[in-house]
Order: C-alpha cells, then sequence, then structure tokens
C-alpha cells in the first residue's frame, strides 16, 4: 500500500487538474512531470558515474540538480500554477548544463548551442497532417544530431580532469544523447498535449461560432417574419425567398457564373442577407402597407423608400458587427433588390453589373415569391405562369445568366414554393 502511494505521488495527475480554471494549463503537468522524473534520475546516475571517477566539480553540480528536480517533482504536485516558474528553471538548468560541460570537457561555445531552443521552439509548429508532424520530428532529430557532431568534431579539448581522450569522449557523447533524448521526450509528450488542446479548443470555437451564426440567422429572421407580418403575410414569404437565394446561388456556383465573385464567404452572406432584404417596411406606415386596393403614386413613392430605409437601419443597427463584408452585402439586398438588370427599377436606376450580383440574385427570388403569394391586393398566380414571365424579363428586368440559372432549378423553386405554401 505504502509502494503505491509513493508511486502515486511521483506519477499520479495532481487533484487541482480538475480544477476547471485549470483546465486551460492541466495538460502541461503530465509531460512536466515525467520530465522531471527523467532528469531527476538521470542526474542522479550522472552523480553516481562522477563519484566514481572522483571529479567533485561534477559531482557538486549534479547532486544540486537531483535536490533541485526533486523540489520541481513537489512543486507541481502540490502547487496550481508552478509549471511555469518550474518549466523556466528547467530551460536556465538545461543551459547551465552546457556550461558546466564546456567547463568540463573544455569545450569552447559556439553555435551548437543555438540547437536546444531550437528543439523547444518546435512545441510552437502547429500539427496540421504527417507532413508537419514529420517536419517537427526532423528539426528534432537534425538538431539533436547536430548539436553531439559539432560538440565532438569542432571543439578543442582542454578537459579540466585526467581522463582518456576516449573516456571523455565517451561520457561526452552520453551526456549529449540522454540531454536530447529527455528534451526530445518531453517535447513529444507537450506536442500531444498541446495538439489535444489546440484540436478542443478548436472543436469549441467551431461550436461556439455555429451556435452563434444559428442565433444570429434566428434573429434576423424572427425580425424579418414580424416585418413580413404587417405587409400581411404569415412569415413564410422570408423563409421561401432564403430558400430561393440559396438554392439559385448554389446553382450558379455550380455551374460557374461569376467564379470571381461567388466565394464560400460571398455566398454564405448573401443567403444570412436574405432575410434582411425588405427590413425598410417597417417604416412604411400600416394603411399603405396594408392597402388593399391600387396605390397612389405618392404612396407608391412612399412604398420605395423601404429599400433606402433598408440600408440605413442595417447600417446604424449593425455598426458593431465587425463582419464587414456581410454589413456591404446585407445593406446592398436591401437597398438594390428593386433595382433592374435594364435600369427601370428603384430606388436609383441602376443597371447592368452596376447592380450588385447578391441584389440582382435577390431580386429574382423576390419577384417569384410576391407573384405566387396572395397578397392583401392580389391574388396567388400559378408557378407556370410566373415562369414564363421571368423568362420573359430575361435581360430587361433580371440578369440574363441568373434568370438561366433560376430557370434551370425550375422544379426545385417549385418545390420550394409548395412545401412553404401560406
Amino acid at each position: 500500500m505504502s509502494n503505491n502511494k509513493i508511486l502515486n505521488f511521483f506519477v499520479g495527475t495532481p487533484a487541482y487538474n480538475e480544477d476547471k480554471d485549470y483546465a486551460d494549463y492541466a495538460a502541461l503537468t503530465g509531460p512536466l512531470n515525467m520530465f522531471f522524473l527523467t532528469c531527476l534520475l538521470l542526474h542522479a546516475c550522472y552523480l553516481v558515474v562522477f563519484s566514481f571517477f572522483d571529479i567533485r566539480m561534477m559531482q557538486l553540480f549534479d547532486g544540486i540538480n537531483v535536490i533541485l528536480y526533486a523540489t520541481f517533482v513537489i512543486l507541481l504536485k502540490y502547487f496550481k500554477g508552478s509549471w511555469l516558474s518550474c518549466t523556466l528553471l528547467t530551460v536556465f538548468e538545461l543551459f547551465l548544463h552546457q556550461i558546466c560541460s564546456i567547463a568540463f570537457f573544455g569545450l569552447t561555445s559556439g553555435f551548437q548551442y543555438l540547437m536546444i531552443p531550437s528543439i523547444f521552439m518546435t512545441v510552437f509548429i502547429r500539427k496540421k497532417g504527417k507532413l508537419i508532424q514529420i517536419l517537427r520530428n526532423s528539426i528534432i532529430f537534425i538538431a539533436s544530431v547536430s548539436f553531439i557532431f559539432m560538440v565532438i568534431y569542432f571543439n578543442d579539448y582542454n578537459p579540466k580532469h585526467l581522463l582518456t581522450y576516449e573516456a571523455n569522449t565517451f561520457l561526452l557523447i552520453v551526456n549529449c544523447s540522454m540531454s536530447f533524448l529527455i528534451t526530445a521526450i518531453y517535447t513529444s509528450r507537450i506536442f500531444y498535449s498541446v495538439d489535444d488542446k489546440r484540436s478542443s479548443l478548436d472543436e469549441s470555437v467551431t461550436e461556439k461560432t455555429k451556435e452563434i451564426e444559428n442565433m444570429q440567422s434566428e434573429i434576423i429572421i424572427g425580425f424579418a417574419n414580424i416585418i413580413e407580418a404587417r405587409d400581411g403575410n404569415t412569415g413564410k414569404h422570408v423563409k421561401r425567398t432564403s430558400e430561393y437565394v440559396e438554392a439559385l446561388i448554389k446553382e450558379l456556383k455550380r455551374n460557374g457564373d461569376f467564379d470571381d465573385i461567388l466565394t464560400e464567404q460571398y455566398m454564405h452572406d448573401t443567403m444570412m442577407s436574405a432575410p434582411l432584404h425588405d427590413i425598410g417596411k417597417i417604416t412604411i406606415p400600416d394603411a399603405i402597407l396594408q392597402k388593399p386596393g391600387r396605390l397612389t403614386e405618392k404612396e407608391f413613392a412612399t412604398i420605395k423608400n423601404h429599400t433606402v430605409n433598408g440600408k440605413k437601419i442595417i447600417e446604424e443597427s449593425m455598426a458593431d458587427i465587425e463582419d464587414s463584408d456581410f454589413l456591404k452585402i446585407a445593406k446592398s439586398v436591401a437597398l438594390y433588390h428593386h433595382e433592374c438588370w435594364d435600369g427601370s427599377g428603384y430606388p436609383y436606376g441602376i443597371e447592368g453589373e452596376e447592380i450588385p450580383l447578391c441584389a440582382r440574385i435577390m431580386t429574382i427570388a423576390d419577384y417569384f415569391d410576391a407573384l405566387v403569394a396572395k397578397r392583401a391586393y392580389k391574388a396567388a398566380l400559378p408557378t407556370s405562369v410566373v415562369f414564363d414571365n421571368i423568362k420573359e424579363q430575361r435581360g430587361k428586368k433580371f440578369d440574363p445568366i441568373v434568370t438561366d440559372a433560376f430557370l434551370r432549378i425550375r422544379d426545385t423553386i417549385d418545390e420550394i414554393a409548395k412545401s412553404n405554401a401560406d
């Protein structure tokens, strides 16, 4: 039982690792504990060897190291956060060890000692597949071999002890090899711990990002539905037009249209912006918005303002959003979705490619749904009639390329309209 307690003391996980506030650092304690224990055993072996050769200076040095690493093990076991100070002292000890080796073996300092920090720096190389792992391992191996090779073959020996050349070289190789072996094992363990933590954080960030996007999307759709309800709609208009836009933009991408514009981000932002296209209607009086009969010119002029007002609302209400690309597309969709390819639309009467692509896509989706859906001032039209109408408006009201893509997915659009009917 006592043996188990002793073993658990040296290799067991500290209780504070379960502390949630310490979770970011807990993964470091395992590799460090192993590293300190290995260094403790190694310096104990060195102490025995140097005692055999009666080399007092190195006996003293390794005796101090045994005490030092035993202290590290105790600190790491009982004091949360001690890994940082222990690690810094260990890095210092490694360089001190090399300084003592210079004094002991009579070596001259040089470029080879830069190999030591190069090994530790490899921990910052992020794992992204087998090639990266091979690169990291190669750096460690090359640095270790280079250090040993340069120490042995590019130094003038002036040893401070009475040993044969062969014994001196043997001790030097053992010293360098063991030091780098321990360092390599430690960095390898750290790699796995840090990589696992990175993967966990990446998954967490991805999950949180998706949650935020879903929440954002739900808020946008909910807000848009409230606005559409004022227009006498059930809210299905927002869902249908959003699905039309998604189907249409994917067809354009599949067909290789607008490849220079339709990046994944642009497609995503356009689909996210679709529910906001009529947000400006919140500024239109109910008497005009819900009027069952024909609008007067003045009333229609007021209706037209929903595009400009929508852009202003997005600009002002979402000013703190850091995603400038999304804001740009959202404003374009709200402002330009009633512009026409031939310049006959509103609010500015711009034409052709002056109209942003996201708005040209929204235009045809909104137009289709406006005709197939029943409104307070009109009856619903059959989808076949609306498709014929859109075909006639190719190159007039609608972008020819966008129109062709819309007509190619006629069955998909028809299905969306039927499955989301009011």
